[in-house]
Protein backbone atom coordinates (compact mmCIF):
# COMPACT_ATOMS: atom_id res chain seq x y z
CA UNK A 1 0.00 0.00 0.00
CA UNK A 2 2.47 2.11 0.61
CA UNK A 3 3.93 1.52 -2.59
CA UNK A 4 0.98 2.84 -4.60
CA UNK A 5 0.99 5.61 -2.44
CA UNK A 6 4.72 6.83 -2.96
CA UNK A 7 4.87 5.52 -6.17
CA UNK A 8 3.05 9.04 -8.21
CA UNK A 9 5.86 11.36 -5.92
CA UNK A 10 8.57 9.76 -6.21
CA UNK A 11 7.64 9.10 -10.31
CA UNK A 12 6.99 13.18 -10.05
CA UNK A 13 10.04 13.60 -8.81
CA UNK A 14 11.78 11.62 -11.31
CA UNK A 15 9.96 13.34 -14.46
CA UNK A 16 11.25 16.47 -12.63
CA UNK A 17 14.79 15.44 -12.61
CA UNK A 18 14.67 14.37 -16.35
CA UNK A 19 13.24 17.45 -17.42
CA UNK A 20 16.23 19.15 -15.84
CA UNK A 21 18.49 16.89 -17.35
CA UNK A 22 16.86 18.02 -20.70
CA UNK A 23 17.47 21.39 -20.64
CA UNK A 24 21.06 20.68 -19.22
CA UNK A 25 22.02 18.81 -22.19
CA UNK A 26 19.79 20.75 -24.82
CA UNK A 27 21.60 23.95 -23.67
CA UNK A 28 25.18 22.69 -24.79
CA UNK A 29 23.18 21.62 -28.07
CA UNK A 30 22.07 25.06 -28.71
CA UNK A 31 25.65 26.53 -27.68
CA UNK A 32 27.88 24.31 -30.32
CA UNK A 33 25.11 24.94 -33.43
CA UNK A 34 24.64 28.86 -32.48
CA UNK A 35 28.31 29.35 -32.22
CA UNK A 36 28.66 27.62 -36.09
CA UNK A 37 26.31 29.97 -37.60
CA UNK A 38 26.84 33.63 -35.99
CA UNK A 39 30.60 33.74 -36.25
CA UNK A 40 30.31 33.83 -39.86
CA UNK A 41 28.09 36.84 -40.34
CA UNK A 42 29.92 38.67 -37.84
CA UNK A 43 33.33 38.40 -39.97
CA UNK A 44 33.58 41.77 -41.79
CA UNK A 45 32.37 43.61 -38.41
CA UNK A 46 35.08 41.86 -36.42
CA UNK A 47 37.42 42.56 -38.73
CA UNK A 48 36.59 46.22 -39.26
CA UNK A 49 37.02 46.49 -35.79
CA UNK A 50 40.74 45.30 -35.39
CA UNK A 51 43.31 47.65 -37.55
CA UNK A 52 45.32 45.85 -40.89
CA UNK A 53 43.27 42.83 -40.26
CA UNK A 54 42.90 40.89 -42.93
CA UNK A 55 40.45 37.80 -44.30
CA UNK A 56 43.69 35.54 -43.86
CA UNK A 57 44.02 36.84 -40.25
CA UNK A 58 40.22 36.23 -39.41
CA UNK A 59 39.62 32.96 -41.05
CA UNK A 60 41.73 32.26 -37.73
CA UNK A 61 38.84 33.15 -35.49
CA UNK A 62 36.73 30.35 -37.58
CA UNK A 63 39.25 27.84 -37.95
CA UNK A 64 40.72 27.96 -34.12
CA UNK A 65 37.31 26.56 -33.03
CA UNK A 66 37.15 23.50 -35.30
CA UNK A 67 40.78 22.39 -35.45
CA UNK A 68 40.94 22.50 -31.64
CA UNK A 69 37.23 20.56 -31.43
CA UNK A 70 38.51 18.06 -33.71
CA UNK A 71 42.10 17.57 -31.96
CA UNK A 72 40.27 16.65 -28.54
CA UNK A 73 36.99 15.58 -29.44
CA UNK A 74 37.78 11.66 -29.59
CA UNK A 75 40.31 11.92 -26.42
CA UNK A 76 37.73 14.01 -24.59
CA UNK A 77 35.43 10.53 -24.99
CA UNK A 78 37.52 8.60 -23.56
CA UNK A 79 38.65 11.29 -20.28
CA UNK A 80 35.08 11.20 -20.07
CA UNK A 81 34.66 7.39 -19.44
CA UNK A 82 38.16 7.59 -17.17
CA UNK A 83 36.16 10.49 -14.99
CA UNK A 84 32.86 10.52 -15.36
CA UNK A 85 30.90 11.66 -18.09
CA UNK A 86 28.92 14.34 -16.05
CA UNK A 87 32.88 15.76 -14.21
CA UNK A 88 34.03 16.19 -17.98
CA UNK A 89 30.61 17.82 -19.31
CA UNK A 90 30.75 20.46 -16.78
CA UNK A 91 34.24 20.83 -17.64
CA UNK A 92 33.38 21.88 -21.12
CA UNK A 93 30.37 23.71 -19.93
CA UNK A 94 32.84 26.10 -17.67
CA UNK A 95 35.70 25.66 -20.21
CA UNK A 96 33.06 27.68 -23.19
CA UNK A 97 31.78 29.84 -20.72
CA UNK A 98 34.99 31.63 -19.66
CA UNK A 99 35.95 31.86 -23.76
CA UNK A 100 33.29 33.23 -24.45
CA UNK A 101 33.98 36.05 -22.11
CA UNK A 102 37.62 35.94 -23.27
CA UNK A 103 35.99 36.28 -27.21
CA UNK A 104 33.94 39.12 -26.16
CA UNK A 105 36.69 41.23 -24.26
CA UNK A 106 39.62 40.26 -26.70
CA UNK A 107 41.72 43.39 -27.31
CA UNK A 108 42.98 42.58 -30.50
CA UNK A 109 42.83 39.14 -33.12
CA UNK A 110 45.72 36.92 -31.45
CA UNK A 111 43.69 37.21 -28.16
CA UNK A 112 40.55 36.32 -30.02
CA UNK A 113 42.02 33.62 -31.75
CA UNK A 114 43.69 32.37 -29.13
CA UNK A 115 40.07 32.14 -27.04
CA UNK A 116 38.11 31.10 -29.89
CA UNK A 117 40.74 27.80 -29.69
CA UNK A 118 39.56 27.58 -26.10
CA UNK A 119 36.16 27.25 -26.98
CA UNK A 120 36.64 24.49 -29.26
CA UNK A 121 38.02 22.97 -26.25
CA UNK A 122 35.23 23.38 -24.36
CA UNK A 123 32.59 22.29 -27.08
CA UNK A 124 35.25 19.29 -27.62
CA UNK A 125 34.41 17.90 -23.79
CA UNK A 126 30.91 18.56 -23.30
CA UNK A 127 29.52 17.01 -26.96
CA UNK A 128 30.77 13.46 -26.72
CA UNK A 129 29.17 13.46 -22.89
CA UNK A 130 26.25 15.34 -23.67
CA UNK A 131 23.95 12.04 -25.16
CA UNK A 132 25.49 9.11 -22.88
CA UNK A 133 24.16 11.59 -19.76
CA UNK A 134 20.93 12.12 -20.90
CA UNK A 135 20.22 8.17 -21.94
CA UNK A 136 21.04 7.69 -18.21
CA UNK A 137 18.42 10.03 -17.21
CA UNK A 138 15.37 7.96 -19.14
CA UNK A 139 14.46 4.57 -19.66
CA UNK A 140 15.62 2.68 -22.66
CA UNK A 141 11.69 2.67 -24.57
CA UNK A 142 11.95 6.55 -24.39
CA UNK A 143 15.98 6.33 -25.86
CA UNK A 144 14.91 7.15 -29.07
CA UNK A 145 12.40 10.15 -28.33
CA UNK A 146 15.16 11.54 -26.36
CA UNK A 147 18.01 11.45 -29.19
CA UNK A 148 15.44 12.83 -31.46
CA UNK A 149 14.56 15.64 -29.00
CA UNK A 150 18.82 16.25 -28.78
CA UNK A 151 19.27 16.30 -32.40
CA UNK A 152 15.85 18.83 -32.50
CA UNK A 153 17.43 21.58 -30.19
CA UNK A 154 20.41 21.96 -32.36
CA UNK A 155 18.68 22.31 -35.60
CA UNK A 156 16.35 24.48 -34.26
CA UNK A 157 19.42 26.57 -32.53
CA UNK A 158 20.84 26.21 -36.05
CA UNK A 159 17.98 27.75 -37.97
CA UNK A 160 17.47 30.67 -35.89
CA UNK A 161 21.35 31.34 -35.54
CA UNK A 162 21.90 33.17 -38.36
CA UNK A 163 18.45 35.58 -37.22
CA UNK A 164 19.81 36.09 -33.69
CA UNK A 165 23.59 36.65 -35.11
CA UNK A 166 22.60 39.58 -37.67
CA UNK A 167 20.67 41.09 -34.82
CA UNK A 168 23.60 41.11 -32.50
CA UNK A 169 26.13 41.81 -34.50
CA UNK A 170 23.82 45.02 -35.89
CA UNK A 171 24.31 46.54 -32.22
CA UNK A 172 28.31 44.82 -31.46
CA UNK A 173 29.93 41.72 -32.85
CA UNK A 174 31.27 41.29 -29.08
CA UNK A 175 27.16 40.28 -28.35
CA UNK A 176 27.18 37.00 -30.21
CA UNK A 177 29.95 35.31 -27.71
CA UNK A 178 28.25 37.39 -24.59
CA UNK A 179 24.68 35.57 -25.80
CA UNK A 180 26.37 32.45 -24.48
CA UNK A 181 26.54 33.21 -20.76
CA UNK A 182 23.00 33.21 -20.30
CA UNK A 183 22.61 29.58 -21.79
CA UNK A 184 25.72 28.39 -20.21
CA UNK A 185 25.52 29.71 -16.66
CA UNK A 186 21.97 28.53 -15.90
CA UNK A 187 23.40 24.94 -17.56
CA UNK A 188 26.27 24.70 -15.56
CA UNK A 189 23.89 25.36 -11.94
CA UNK A 190 21.88 22.77 -13.26
CA UNK A 191 24.10 20.48 -14.18
CA UNK A 192 23.89 19.11 -10.48
CA UNK A 193 20.59 17.45 -11.32
CA UNK A 194 22.98 15.03 -13.93
CA UNK A 195 23.54 11.72 -12.89
CA UNK A 196 27.51 10.53 -13.03
CA UNK A 197 28.14 8.06 -14.96
CA UNK A 198 30.19 4.60 -14.12
CA UNK A 199 34.17 5.06 -14.48
CA UNK A 200 36.06 3.00 -16.40
CA UNK A 201 40.09 1.79 -15.60
CA UNK A 202 41.44 2.82 -18.05
CA UNK A 203 44.71 4.59 -19.41
CA UNK A 204 44.76 8.53 -20.28
CA UNK A 205 44.50 9.58 -24.14
CA UNK A 206 47.46 10.68 -25.48
CA UNK A 207 47.59 14.32 -24.97
CA UNK A 208 50.83 15.32 -26.91
CA UNK A 209 49.31 13.49 -29.85
CA UNK A 210 46.54 16.07 -29.96
CA UNK A 211 48.96 18.65 -29.38
CA UNK A 212 50.42 17.10 -32.74
CA UNK A 213 47.54 17.30 -34.69
CA UNK A 214 46.53 20.74 -33.84
CA UNK A 215 50.25 22.06 -34.55
CA UNK A 216 50.03 19.82 -38.01
CA UNK A 217 46.60 21.32 -39.42
CA UNK A 218 47.15 24.84 -38.31
CA UNK A 219 50.29 24.78 -40.30
CA UNK A 220 48.32 23.14 -43.29
CA UNK A 221 45.40 25.88 -43.05
CA UNK A 222 47.92 28.38 -42.55
CA UNK A 223 49.91 27.25 -45.79
CA UNK A 224 46.44 26.89 -47.33
CA UNK A 225 44.80 30.50 -46.48
CA UNK A 226 48.02 32.28 -47.79
CA UNK A 227 49.29 29.98 -50.73
CA UNK A 228 47.61 32.75 -53.15
CA UNK A 229 49.44 35.66 -51.30
CA UNK A 230 52.79 34.06 -50.84
CA UNK A 231 52.94 32.55 -54.16
CA UNK A 232 53.88 28.64 -54.89
CA UNK A 233 57.35 29.45 -55.56
CA UNK A 234 57.95 31.35 -51.99
CA UNK A 235 60.16 29.56 -49.35
CA UNK A 236 57.88 30.64 -47.04
CA UNK A 237 54.80 28.53 -48.29
CA UNK A 238 56.82 25.29 -48.30
CA UNK A 239 58.86 25.99 -45.05
CA UNK A 240 55.01 26.03 -43.35
CA UNK A 241 53.73 23.25 -45.15
CA UNK A 242 56.23 21.05 -44.63
CA UNK A 243 55.94 21.70 -40.40
CA UNK A 244 52.68 21.20 -41.56
CA UNK A 245 53.17 17.49 -42.72
CA UNK A 246 55.97 16.94 -40.21
CA UNK A 247 53.50 17.52 -37.36
CA UNK A 248 51.43 15.15 -39.07
CA UNK A 249 53.64 12.26 -39.33
CA UNK A 250 54.54 12.42 -35.65
CA UNK A 251 51.11 12.53 -34.70
CA UNK A 252 50.47 9.53 -37.30
CA UNK A 253 53.52 7.51 -35.76
CA UNK A 254 52.47 8.30 -32.28
CA UNK A 255 48.96 7.06 -32.69
CA UNK A 256 50.46 3.78 -34.21
CA UNK A 257 52.95 3.54 -31.18
CA UNK A 258 51.34 4.52 -27.80
CA UNK A 259 49.57 2.63 -25.96
CA UNK A 260 46.47 4.97 -25.46
CA UNK A 261 47.00 6.97 -28.55
CA UNK A 262 44.76 10.12 -29.51
CA UNK A 263 43.06 8.58 -32.48
CA UNK A 264 42.95 4.73 -33.13
CA UNK A 265 44.14 4.64 -36.91
CA UNK A 266 43.64 0.71 -37.02
CA UNK A 267 40.13 1.16 -37.89
CA UNK A 268 41.45 2.75 -41.61
CA UNK A 269 42.66 -0.82 -42.27
CA UNK A 270 39.27 -1.00 -43.26
CA UNK A 271 38.36 0.46 -46.91
CA UNK A 272 34.71 1.23 -46.23
CA UNK A 273 35.59 3.08 -42.73
CA UNK A 274 38.22 4.95 -44.87
CA UNK A 275 35.99 6.24 -47.77
CA UNK A 276 33.61 7.62 -45.34
CA UNK A 277 36.19 9.52 -43.08
CA UNK A 278 37.33 11.03 -45.97
CA UNK A 279 33.51 11.56 -47.97
CA UNK A 280 32.69 13.37 -44.89
CA UNK A 281 35.53 15.57 -44.71
CA UNK A 282 35.22 16.93 -48.53
CA UNK A 283 31.55 17.49 -48.11
CA UNK A 284 32.71 19.57 -44.69
CA UNK A 285 35.02 21.48 -47.27
CA UNK A 286 32.31 22.39 -49.56
CA UNK A 287 29.78 22.79 -46.58
CA UNK A 288 32.47 25.72 -45.08
CA UNK A 289 33.12 27.39 -47.64
CA UNK A 290 29.20 27.68 -48.45
CA UNK A 291 28.82 28.86 -44.94
CA UNK A 292 31.62 31.81 -44.81
CA UNK A 293 31.24 32.26 -48.17
CA UNK A 294 27.22 32.31 -48.83
CA UNK A 295 27.38 35.07 -45.48
CA UNK A 296 30.44 37.27 -46.94
CA UNK A 297 28.46 37.52 -50.35
CA UNK A 298 25.33 39.30 -48.72
CA UNK A 299 27.54 41.40 -46.41
CA UNK A 300 30.03 42.30 -48.60
CA UNK A 301 29.21 42.14 -52.89
CA UNK A 302 25.35 42.90 -51.95
CA UNK A 303 26.27 45.22 -48.69
CA UNK A 304 23.34 43.70 -46.90
CA UNK A 305 22.91 44.94 -42.75
CA UNK A 306 23.71 41.88 -41.04
CA UNK A 307 20.12 41.73 -40.04
CA UNK A 308 18.85 41.51 -43.02
CA UNK A 309 21.10 39.25 -44.38
CA UNK A 310 20.97 36.86 -41.17
CA UNK A 311 17.53 36.68 -42.08
CA UNK A 312 18.25 35.89 -45.90
CA UNK A 313 20.87 33.15 -44.68
CA UNK A 314 18.82 31.46 -42.38
CA UNK A 315 16.67 29.74 -45.09
CA UNK A 316 19.43 27.17 -45.18
CA UNK A 317 19.14 25.99 -41.91
CA UNK A 318 15.49 26.06 -41.67
CA UNK A 319 15.24 23.77 -44.80
CA UNK A 320 17.90 21.32 -43.31
CA UNK A 321 15.47 21.18 -40.22
CA UNK A 322 12.93 19.78 -42.02
CA UNK A 323 14.91 17.67 -44.63
CA UNK A 324 16.36 15.75 -41.60
CA UNK A 325 13.28 14.83 -39.69
CA UNK A 326 11.75 13.98 -43.65
CA UNK A 327 14.94 12.06 -43.72
CA UNK A 328 14.40 10.67 -40.56
CA UNK A 329 11.16 9.46 -41.24
CA UNK A 330 11.84 7.75 -44.58
CA UNK A 331 13.10 4.42 -45.71
CA UNK A 332 15.61 5.36 -47.71
CA UNK A 333 18.94 4.23 -47.16
CA UNK A 334 21.56 6.58 -45.77
CA UNK A 335 24.14 6.02 -48.67
CA UNK A 336 21.83 6.68 -50.98
CA UNK A 337 20.93 10.24 -49.14
CA UNK A 338 24.60 10.92 -48.69
CA UNK A 339 25.29 10.67 -52.50
CA UNK A 340 21.94 12.64 -53.14
CA UNK A 341 23.41 15.42 -50.63
CA UNK A 342 26.76 15.38 -52.35
CA UNK A 343 25.22 15.93 -55.58
CA UNK A 344 22.76 18.76 -54.26
CA UNK A 345 25.99 21.00 -53.42
CA UNK A 346 27.46 20.33 -56.99
CA UNK A 347 24.46 21.54 -58.06
CA UNK A 348 24.12 24.81 -56.11
CA UNK A 349 27.99 25.39 -56.63
CA UNK A 350 27.42 25.23 -60.68
CA UNK A 351 24.03 27.27 -59.78
CA UNK A 352 25.87 30.20 -58.07
CA UNK A 353 29.11 30.45 -60.37
CA UNK A 354 26.54 30.79 -63.58
CA UNK A 355 23.95 33.48 -62.01
CA UNK A 356 25.41 34.77 -58.80
CA UNK A 357 26.19 38.29 -59.70
CA UNK A 358 26.79 42.25 -57.93
CA UNK A 359 23.28 42.89 -58.71
CA UNK A 360 20.94 41.99 -55.48
CA UNK A 361 18.84 38.64 -57.39
CA UNK A 362 18.02 37.51 -54.05
CA UNK A 363 14.85 34.28 -54.81
CA UNK A 364 16.08 34.20 -58.28
CA UNK A 365 20.03 33.50 -58.23
CA UNK A 366 20.91 33.08 -53.97
CA UNK A 367 17.47 31.35 -52.87
CA UNK A 368 17.83 28.07 -54.64
CA UNK A 369 21.52 27.61 -53.95
CA UNK A 370 20.38 28.08 -50.32
CA UNK A 371 17.71 25.95 -50.02
CA UNK A 372 19.28 22.86 -51.80
CA UNK A 373 22.16 23.26 -49.84
CA UNK A 374 20.47 23.31 -46.56
CA UNK A 375 18.46 20.47 -47.49
CA UNK A 376 22.12 18.68 -48.77
CA UNK A 377 23.29 19.69 -44.59
CA UNK A 378 19.90 18.33 -43.30
CA UNK A 379 20.22 14.75 -44.78
CA UNK A 380 24.18 14.54 -45.68
CA UNK A 381 26.31 13.60 -42.67
CA UNK A 382 23.96 10.43 -41.62
CA UNK A 383 25.20 8.16 -44.78
CA UNK A 384 28.83 8.45 -43.40
CA UNK A 385 28.53 7.91 -40.23
CA UNK A 386 26.35 4.86 -40.43
CA UNK A 387 27.82 4.08 -43.70
CA UNK A 388 31.29 4.11 -42.35
CA UNK A 389 30.34 2.63 -38.98
CA UNK A 390 28.61 -0.33 -40.04
CA UNK A 391 31.50 -1.83 -41.95
CA UNK A 392 33.34 -1.73 -38.31
CA UNK A 393 32.96 -4.34 -35.80
CA UNK A 394 30.57 -3.12 -32.88
CA UNK A 395 33.30 -2.83 -30.71
CA UNK A 396 34.41 0.31 -32.58
CA UNK A 397 31.59 1.75 -33.49
CA UNK A 398 32.14 4.64 -31.04
CA UNK A 399 35.69 4.83 -32.01
CA UNK A 400 34.53 4.88 -35.31
CA UNK A 401 31.94 7.44 -34.96
CA UNK A 402 34.37 9.59 -33.36
CA UNK A 403 36.97 9.71 -36.15
CA UNK A 404 34.15 10.39 -38.77
CA UNK A 405 32.79 13.85 -36.66
CA UNK A 406 37.02 14.93 -35.63
CA UNK A 407 37.16 14.57 -39.95
CA UNK A 408 33.94 16.46 -40.56
CA UNK A 409 36.01 19.25 -38.12
CA UNK A 410 39.07 19.23 -39.86
CA UNK A 411 37.53 19.51 -43.33
CA UNK A 412 35.83 22.36 -42.19
CA UNK A 413 38.68 23.90 -41.02
CA UNK A 414 40.47 23.31 -44.50
CA UNK A 415 37.46 24.40 -46.62
CA UNK A 416 37.62 27.62 -44.83
CA UNK A 417 41.23 28.17 -45.78
CA UNK A 418 40.43 27.23 -49.36
CA UNK A 419 37.89 29.85 -49.63
CA UNK A 420 39.83 32.80 -48.26
CA UNK A 421 42.74 31.55 -50.35
CA UNK A 422 40.65 32.03 -54.09
CA UNK A 423 38.43 34.88 -52.57
CA UNK A 424 40.62 37.31 -52.03
CA UNK A 425 39.42 40.84 -50.07
CA UNK A 426 36.06 38.78 -50.94
CA UNK A 427 34.02 41.98 -52.11
CA UNK A 428 32.76 41.34 -55.73
CA UNK A 429 31.12 38.84 -57.16
CA UNK A 430 33.79 38.05 -59.88
CA UNK A 431 35.89 36.72 -56.71
CA UNK A 432 33.68 34.18 -54.82
CA UNK A 433 33.41 32.31 -58.66
CA UNK A 434 36.62 29.97 -58.02
CA UNK A 435 35.17 29.10 -54.55
CA UNK A 436 32.06 28.14 -55.92
CA UNK A 437 33.25 25.70 -58.33
CA UNK A 438 35.50 24.06 -54.96
CA UNK A 439 31.85 23.89 -53.54
CA UNK A 440 30.77 21.52 -56.81
CA UNK A 441 33.81 19.92 -56.88
CA UNK A 442 33.98 19.20 -53.54
CA UNK A 443 30.32 17.82 -52.79
CA UNK A 444 30.80 16.00 -56.46
CA UNK A 445 33.84 14.14 -54.52
CA UNK A 446 31.97 13.18 -51.67
CA UNK A 447 29.36 11.61 -53.98
CA UNK A 448 31.55 9.56 -55.61
CA UNK A 449 32.67 8.22 -52.32
CA UNK A 450 29.18 7.57 -50.98
CA UNK A 451 28.56 5.77 -54.05
CA UNK A 452 31.24 2.71 -52.71
CA UNK A 453 29.76 3.24 -49.06
CA UNK A 454 27.73 -0.16 -48.01
CA UNK A 455 23.83 0.46 -48.61
CA UNK A 456 23.10 -0.20 -44.82
CA UNK A 457 20.27 1.10 -43.44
Amino acid sequence: MSHSTDSPAAYQASARVSAWVMIVIGAGSVLSSLDLFVVNLAFPAIRDSFTGATNQALSWVISAYSIAFAAFLVPAGRIADIYGRKRIFKAGLAVFSVASLACAFAPDVLSLIFARGLKGVGAALMIPTSLGLLLAAYPKDRHKQMVGIWAATGSVAAALGPILGGALVNIDWRLIFLINLPVALPALWLSKHLTETEVVKSRLPDILGSLMLIAGLALLVAGISWASDWGFTSLRLWVVLGGAFAFLGLFVRRCLTQPAPALDLRVFRVPTFTLATLGMAFFYMGFAIMLLGGSLFLTQVWHWPEMKAGAAFAFGPGSAVVASVIAGRTHVSPKRLTVTAGLLFLISGVWWYGVLGDAPHYFQAYWPGMILTGIAAGIGQTGFIAGGASALPASQYATGTGIINTSRQIGAAIGVGVFVAVSGSAKAAAQFQTAWLLMAAFGLIASLSALLLRAKR
